[in-house]
């Protein structure tokens, strides 16, 4: 069955920091949800398929998107690819639906690999997912698709498929609608993300620029080997994944006993100083992430604010 929801549309996007009941976000007017559904290799949204049956119940248009790993690596991509469509089946979201890329830097993704070869691993992903029976968008910020991957490469093959994050006011700060006067000027944009607290319920805030069509087109399973598991959850109820690497703060940032902004301060790194983690968790607005320590007790700091990096990843 065809569904289409009209250009100009308000919509929301949630992950594990929000509810599973979307119900509020529906009355608020938000026409569709874009769930997310997995990350990397080795996770998925806990709350995904009960987010989706919410969003079916109270009347919006379901779809999926997944936090990339690949960074510029096609291989790394198609796996990837196989992955979200396998969780975004999971999840309930039916073929014919939008699933889209959400390409970001840091939290185990590099933009800076190459302009052409970034816009490569895109493309692959994208790919696998249009061959699965979904409908490929790319979620990104202006600034990277501009200056860090060869974004007319994608649109050349998959037209208007961009969904651009650019905010008016600083992340937090609440906003009900969109002033178009902020609108990121480029081609081939589908929707735009406006806000990360829109009409005050700490929810992304989405306003679309065409006509979104689902058609429930039928497509095989695809099979893939899942990876062993790299997450846990911890005693505070916190999802963490697995992963080295290297973070250098761009100033000075706490480090703590917990990851909480509440947890005690046990030290500090500023600008120049390589931090080497081990892992990192999404939680309260924050990416965390955790610095083994020769004492045996880890510290933990802070590297990102909502979608802004405090730093730069190797």
């Amino acid at each position: 069955m065809t569904r289409t929801i009209e250009n100009r549309a308000y919509g929301v996007d949630v992950s594990d920091w929000q509810s599973s009941d979307l119900s509020a976000m529906a009355s608020a007017g938000s026409k569709y949800a874009i769930v997310k559904v997995s990350e990397g290799l080795n996770y998925q949204n806990p709350k995904a398929s009960a987010q989706v049956n919410s969003a079916n119940s109270n009347g919006m248009m379901p779809a999926g998107y997944h936090y990339a790993h690949f960074s510029a690596s096609r291989s790394q991509a198609v796996l990837e690819g196989n992955y979200a469509v396998n969780s975004t089946k999971q999840a309930g979201i039916k073929p014919g639906s939008y699933l889209a890329c959400d390409y970001e830097e840091g939290s185990g993704n590099s933009t800076t690999q190459g302009y052409s070869a970034s816009a490569d691993a895109i493309l692959a992903f994208m790919d696998t997912v249009a061959s699965a029976g979904y409908k490929p968008l790319l979620y990104s910020g202006k600034e990277i698709l501009t200056k860090k991957v060869d974004v007319k490469k994608v649109t050349a093959k998959y037209g208007t498929c961009l969904w651009i994050a650019s905010y008016e006011y600083k992340s937090g700060t609440r906003l009900d609608n969109p002033d178009f006067g902020w609108f990121p000027s480029m081609d081939n944009v589908a929707i735009w993300q406006f806000t990360d607290n829109w009409r005050g319920l700490n929810v992304d805030g989405n306003i679309s620029l065409i006509d979104l069509k689902t058609d429930g087109k039928p497509v095989s399973k695809p099979t893939i080997k899942q990876s062993a598991p790299q997450s846990w959850v911890d005693e505070l109820g916190d999802t963490w994944i697995k992963e080295e690497g290297k973070f250098y703060p761009n100033g000075t940032i706490n480090i703590r006993y917990g990851a909480r902004t509440t947890s005690d301060i046990i030290g500090t790194v500023t600008k120049g100083d390589c931090v080497k983690y081990d892992a990192y968790s999404r939680h309260g607005g924050y990416v965390w992430i955790r610095q083994p320590r020769e004492n045996g007790q880890p510290g933990f700091l802070v590297c990102r604010q909502g979608n802004d990096p405090w730093g730069r990843f190797e």
